[in-house]
Protein backbone atom coordinates (compact mmCIF):
# COMPACT_ATOMS: atom_id res chain seq x y z
CA UNK A 1 0.00 0.00 0.00
CA UNK A 2 1.65 3.34 -0.86
CA UNK A 3 2.23 5.91 1.62
CA UNK A 4 -0.39 8.60 0.64
CA UNK A 5 -3.44 6.02 0.29
CA UNK A 6 -2.07 5.03 4.19
CA UNK A 7 -2.01 8.65 5.28
CA UNK A 8 -5.34 9.10 3.45
CA UNK A 9 -7.21 5.94 5.55
CA UNK A 10 -5.39 7.00 9.00
CA UNK A 11 -7.20 10.36 8.61
CA UNK A 12 -10.47 9.10 7.79
CA UNK A 13 -9.97 6.85 10.91
CA UNK A 14 -8.97 9.41 13.17
CA UNK A 15 -12.49 11.66 11.62
CA UNK A 16 -14.47 8.97 12.11
CA UNK A 17 -13.30 8.59 15.88
CA UNK A 18 -13.21 11.98 16.19
CA UNK A 19 -16.97 12.69 14.73
CA UNK A 20 -19.52 14.20 16.99
CA UNK A 21 -21.95 11.63 16.50
CA UNK A 22 -19.05 8.52 16.63
CA UNK A 23 -17.90 10.26 20.09
CA UNK A 24 -21.90 10.19 21.23
CA UNK A 25 -22.64 6.98 20.44
CA UNK A 26 -19.92 5.84 22.55
CA UNK A 27 -20.94 7.80 25.05
CA UNK A 28 -24.00 6.48 25.09
CA UNK A 29 -22.59 2.88 25.15
CA UNK A 30 -20.87 3.19 28.20
CA UNK A 31 -24.16 4.92 29.93
CA UNK A 32 -26.06 1.66 28.51
CA UNK A 33 -24.25 -0.89 29.77
CA UNK A 34 -23.65 0.59 33.06
CA UNK A 35 -26.99 1.48 33.65
CA UNK A 36 -28.63 -1.45 35.77
CA UNK A 37 -32.37 -0.35 34.46
CA UNK A 38 -30.84 -1.14 31.55
CA UNK A 39 -29.61 -4.09 32.00
CA UNK A 40 -32.42 -5.23 34.10
CA UNK A 41 -34.72 -5.08 30.85
CA UNK A 42 -32.25 -6.34 28.74
CA UNK A 43 -32.07 -9.68 31.15
CA UNK A 44 -36.09 -9.71 30.99
CA UNK A 45 -36.06 -9.64 27.36
CA UNK A 46 -33.42 -12.32 27.16
CA UNK A 47 -35.10 -14.68 29.56
CA UNK A 48 -38.34 -14.04 27.79
CA UNK A 49 -36.70 -14.47 24.23
CA UNK A 50 -35.67 -18.14 25.73
CA UNK A 51 -39.09 -19.13 27.01
CA UNK A 52 -40.58 -18.17 23.63
CA UNK A 53 -37.86 -20.19 22.04
CA UNK A 54 -38.51 -23.22 23.74
CA UNK A 55 -42.02 -22.74 23.70
CA UNK A 56 -41.72 -23.24 19.85
CA UNK A 57 -39.56 -26.46 20.28
CA UNK A 58 -41.76 -28.05 22.87
CA UNK A 59 -45.20 -26.52 21.72
CA UNK A 60 -45.34 -25.37 18.10
CA UNK A 61 -45.83 -22.23 16.92
CA UNK A 62 -49.27 -22.08 17.26
CA UNK A 63 -49.97 -23.35 20.99
CA UNK A 64 -51.18 -21.20 23.24
CA UNK A 65 -48.17 -21.71 25.33
CA UNK A 66 -45.96 -20.05 22.47
CA UNK A 67 -48.06 -17.03 21.98
CA UNK A 68 -48.09 -16.25 25.39
CA UNK A 69 -44.29 -16.58 25.51
CA UNK A 70 -44.51 -14.33 22.49
CA UNK A 71 -46.80 -11.50 23.79
CA UNK A 72 -44.08 -11.47 27.16
CA UNK A 73 -41.17 -11.52 24.65
CA UNK A 74 -42.78 -8.49 22.80
CA UNK A 75 -43.83 -6.52 26.20
CA UNK A 76 -39.98 -7.27 27.30
CA UNK A 77 -38.53 -5.79 24.20
CA UNK A 78 -40.78 -2.82 24.46
CA UNK A 79 -40.03 -2.20 27.92
CA UNK A 80 -36.58 -1.78 26.65
CA UNK A 81 -36.96 -0.40 23.90
CA UNK A 82 -39.03 2.77 25.61
CA UNK A 83 -35.93 3.01 28.09
CA UNK A 84 -35.39 6.57 27.60
CA UNK A 85 -31.10 5.61 27.37
CA UNK A 86 -31.98 3.08 25.24
CA UNK A 87 -34.46 5.21 23.18
CA UNK A 88 -31.37 7.93 22.65
CA UNK A 89 -28.72 5.01 21.76
CA UNK A 90 -30.95 3.56 19.16
CA UNK A 91 -31.05 7.44 17.49
CA UNK A 92 -27.61 7.93 18.00
CA UNK A 93 -26.81 4.30 16.40
CA UNK A 94 -29.08 4.88 13.47
CA UNK A 95 -27.44 8.36 12.84
CA UNK A 96 -23.73 6.76 12.63
CA UNK A 97 -25.10 4.01 10.58
CA UNK A 98 -26.51 6.64 8.21
CA UNK A 99 -22.84 7.98 8.19
CA UNK A 100 -20.94 4.72 7.26
CA UNK A 101 -23.57 3.84 4.57
CA UNK A 102 -22.36 6.98 3.28
CA UNK A 103 -18.85 6.47 3.80
CA UNK A 104 -19.36 3.13 2.10
CA UNK A 105 -20.99 4.29 -1.14
CA UNK A 106 -18.93 7.15 -1.39
CA UNK A 107 -15.60 4.97 -1.22
CA UNK A 108 -16.55 1.91 -3.11
CA UNK A 109 -19.79 2.88 -5.54
CA UNK A 110 -17.43 2.21 -8.69
CA UNK A 111 -16.44 -1.07 -7.61
CA UNK A 112 -20.27 -2.56 -6.75
CA UNK A 113 -21.47 -3.56 -10.90
CA UNK A 114 -18.16 -3.45 -12.32
CA UNK A 115 -16.60 -7.08 -10.66
CA UNK A 116 -19.17 -9.34 -11.64
CA UNK A 117 -18.66 -13.27 -12.18
CA UNK A 118 -19.89 -14.38 -15.80
CA UNK A 119 -20.87 -18.28 -15.58
CA UNK A 120 -19.61 -19.15 -19.19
Amino acid sequence: MNASLLDLLTRLKKNIENDPRVLLLNELDQKINNDEEVMKLAYQKDMALLSYEDSLKHFGEEAKETREAQKRLYDAKLSLDNNELVKQYNLAYKEVRIMYEKINEELFSDFKNKHRCIDD
